[in-house]
């Protein structure tokens, strides 16, 4: 399954499920597991996709797949760096949606 993080962008096609925030998110995943998650890292005014990111590790989620479509220009690098450390089995890309 697919999941897509972003507060401003509408879900893309091919995706499961898409959520506009970190609680949003968080509600979902305890939930459900996905092979395949998408994040934008600024998510409004509060956690962002990098926190995101923390949950899924501190949980015990592991998708084969993370991609990160955000373009904020210091949190992409961040997101990449935290999923390539913590996750090593999941694919990491870094594309727009």
């Amino acid at each position: 399954m697919k999941l897509f993080v972003d507060d401003r962008r509408d879900m893309p096609k091919g995706f499961d499920f898409g959520v506009q925030s970190y609680e949003e998110c968080i509600r979902v995943y305890r939930f459900m597991d996905f092979d395949f998650v998408s994040l934008d890292y600024h998510l409004g005014d509060g956690p962002t996709g990098l926190d995101i990111l923390k949950w899924m590790k501190e949980n015990g989620k592991h998708p084969s797949h993370i991609n990160i479509h955000s373009d904020h220009i210091e949190g992409k690098p961040l997101m990449r760096r935290y999923a390539e450390e913590n996750f090593p089995e999941a694919a990491v890309t870094l594309n727009p949606v």
